[in-house]
């Protein structure tokens, strides 16, 4: 059962930290570079998609690095991939508590008609900041995992 969990692990894993380390090199960069109305469009043309994807890689990733930990024989294995889920787990707490809250206010505005104190309240370097920290977690999560794939092989 355990060799059903490791690819489902390392599925999870790499999608997350893909399309996290995407963003940070280059999304990211992108809107803080744009002026406020375009960045605001941008972020919301580009967060709308990510929303539901996002989430369940993460999840798929967490659940299944802790399914491999309590099935494999393998201690050492078990051990990184308990490692891996709590990296991801960082990840998710990362963005619940910061960059989710940043998308739900940047998708309230109207990019047409920015709050006259944007400028004071702009979340984008935060954003940017916060997304690395979860970039961060994920790439740690998915070298775990292939440090297990190399420990099974």
């Amino acid at each position: 059962m355990a060799e059903l969990f490791l690819p489902l692990a390392l599925l999870g894993n790499s999608l997350t930290a893909g399309g996290l380390l995407v963003v940070m090199v280059s999304s990211a960069p992108l809107r803080l570079a744009l002026p406020a109305d375009r960045a605001v469009q941008v972020h919301q043309l580009l967060t709308r998609p990510m929303e539901p994807l996002m989430p369940t890689c993460m999840a798929l990733g967490i659940v299944s690095d802790v399914a491999f930990q309590f099935t494999t024989e393998h201690h050492a294995a078990g051990i990184l991939c308990g490692i891996a889920a709590t990296m991801q787990l960082k990840a998710v707490l990362v963005s619940l508590t910061k960059n989710v809250r940043i998308n739900r206010w940047m998708a309230s505005l109207d990019h047409t008609d920015l709050p006259d104190d944007f400028a004071e309240r702009d979340p984008r370097a935060e954003w940017r900041k916060w997304n690395k920290v979860r970039a961060l977690c994920a790439l740690c999560a998915l070298l775990l995992n292939i440090v297990v794939v190399g420990l099974m092989i």
